[in-house]
């Protein structure tokens, strides 16, 4: 924690820190980054190596930035922390005590192989308690081997439960506690124990601490030891700490650390991976399409332009056409009459949608209108639309229409860019449509990413998850999905002009049959 700075930043101490060799883990206290990418690079070397514990603090005080997309709204300072943070192998606490906690566990404990727990206690209601804590974490409960259980059978009294939790009953003995945390170790389906440390009723606290000790420090999986209660545990406490055994007062606390541990074990375990690069593309001619398109914006306007300006539908289209992502067959049109002849090439059935500067959500101002057979029903519609758009925004300059082949059977997603301030590009997937701020099933990456970046991003939506089939509704294209995600990151790499995009919404056909980008938005 560094306090007011000058020029010398957390990420200037990072490297420094990381190379003294008594430091086993590094916690970091942070408000706010100056350069978020440089931060993440420096962080993602050396958490290959030592874990980094970050509190971020001020998670309300920013609030969210007001913007004219979906993905503006809520691409808050969070979420961009979140994504940094996930790329770089930081492990986020909410509380400065999380972050101790976590911090003793990540420098005292031995790495775990997996998610599997067991665990061990003299009563049963902690146990409970514990497996609640451990399952909501993502953990798994450990299959003992039918070796081990009829070791423990041997070992303790016939009412003690053998199956994980392994609940030894107030009588346990500290010797029991030792050798039933050997019998667990030993299992080769246990990567680490959870030790509960009620005071037991017939032995001293102290007395267990000073036989689990030995089986700790002998062990190559992780132990973590709650140790419950106050006046009757200060002995077990004292030699816990002198032996730097990782200890917590609650069965939730010793949890969250546990999972901590495991996940940065994950992280350790997960070969790197470069971000993904497309091919094919000519960036160089969009760029040039987009200079061009800002100097006539300068242009046509005495003053500054606005920082985020959106463009017209048909340098979206050719955008759009240059990183190979597909739309359905679209027309732009001046005029109901130009929309109806336009439509009938397109290909009915039809959405007509207006064009309009002012208007950020078209739906909101009764600017769509869908499924239309016919010429005369476009016709209509367009009449329809600007009605709705003078009564619902007037004053609303409606410059076209936008006219589309309307898509089948699909399923409905949305996927979004914006440029944070802090770590640059990010990406956005999860649930499209008008209630996509409502739902909030979203999850974000930094851009450009890589395939496993991408794929637990959209696997961390229902949405996502649904593209695999749910109940009648069939499997969606999920690689298509991913590909356009994997081409809007190469965009924003590729042209630092484009502050944001979003698609909504971008349909996923049927399994290998595609996904379309149907609106699509494209603010400089």
């Amino acid at each position: 924690s560094l306090g007011n700075q000058v020029d010398v930043t957390e990420t200037d101490l990072l490297v420094p820190v990381a190379e003294d060799e008594h430091t086993k883990v590094i916690t970091l206290y942070l408000e706010g980054l100056g350069d978020g990418r440089r931060f993440v690079e420096t962080a993602e070397r050396i958490s290959r190596r030592k874990p980094i514990v970050a509190l971020k603090a001020g998670r309300l005080a920013g609030g969210q930035r007001a913007t004219a997309s979906h993905t503006g709204a809520m691409a808050g300072e969070e979420s961009a922390f979140d994504a940094a943070f996930r790329r770089a192998g930081v492990l986020r606490a909410d509380s400065s005590q999380e972050m101790f906690d976590w911090a003793r566990a990540l420098a005292w404990c031995p790495l775990p192989a997996g998610p599997n727990v067991a665990v061990l206690t003299n009563a049963g209601g902690p146990g409970v308690t514990a497996v609640d804590a451990l399952e909501s974490l993502g953990m798994q409960l450990a299959q003992l081997q039918a070796e081990s259980r009829q070791q423990l059978k041997t070992r303790l009294p016939a009412a003690a439960s053998v199956s994980n939790p392994v609940d030894m009953l107030a009588s346990a003995s500290p010797a029991d506690y030792a050798a039933c945390l050997r019998v667990l170790l030993a299992d080769p389906g246990v990567d680490s124990v959870l030790v509960l440390l009620p005071p037991p009723p017939m032995y001293a606290a102290g007395s267990v601490a000073k036989a689990l000790i030995p089986v700790i420090y002998a062990a190559q999986k992780p132990v973590l030891v709650s140790v419950m209660g106050h006046s009757l545990i200060q002995e077990a406490l004292t030699h816990f700490r002198a032996a730097h055994v990782a200890e917590y007062r609650f069965p939730e606390s010793a949890a969250s650390a546990l999972g901590a541990l495991t996940r940065y074990a994950a992280y350790r375990r997960r070969p790197a991976e470069e971000p993904i690069k497309m091919t094919g593309v000519d960036s160089a001619k969009i760029a040039g399409l987009l200079d061009a398109f800002v100097s006539e914006q300068v242009a046509q306007s005495a003053e500054r332009p606005a920082s985020s300006r959106f463009l017209p539908p048909e340098l979206v289209q050719r955008i759009l056409e240059a990183y190979q992502i597909p739309t359905p067959p679209t027309a732009t049109a001046y005029s109901a009459e130009d929309a109806a002849e336009a439509a009938a090439q397109v290909g009915f059935p039809v959405a007509v949608k207006v064009i309009a500067d002012e208007v950020s959500h078209k739906s909101d101002v009764g600017g769509i209108r869908l499924n239309l057979p016919d010429e005369a029903a476009v016709l209509s519609a367009c009449q329809g639309i600007r009605q709705a758009v003078d009564k619902i925004a007037p004053g609303t300059s409606v410059s076209g229409y936008l006219i589309q082949r309307m898509i089948g059977n699909s399923q409905e997603l949305i996927a979004g860019l914006v440029r944070d301030p802090q770590f640059g590009p990010l990406l956005m997937v999860g649930s499209g449509g008008i209630e996509v701020e409502g739902l909030r099933d979203i999850a974000f990456c930094l851009a450009p990413a890589t395939a496993e970046e991408l794929s637990n991003a959209l696997e961390g939506t229902w949405a996502g998850r649904k593209l695999k089939g749910y109940r009648n509704m069939p499997a969606a294209d999920k690689e298509a999905v991913l590909d356009i995600l994997a081409r809007l990151g190469q965009m924003a790499q590729d042209h630092p002009r484009l502050k944001e995009i979003e698609i909504n919404p971008l349909l996923a056909l049927g399994e290998s049959s595609g996904a379309f980008a149907v609106d699509v938005r494209i603010g400089i």
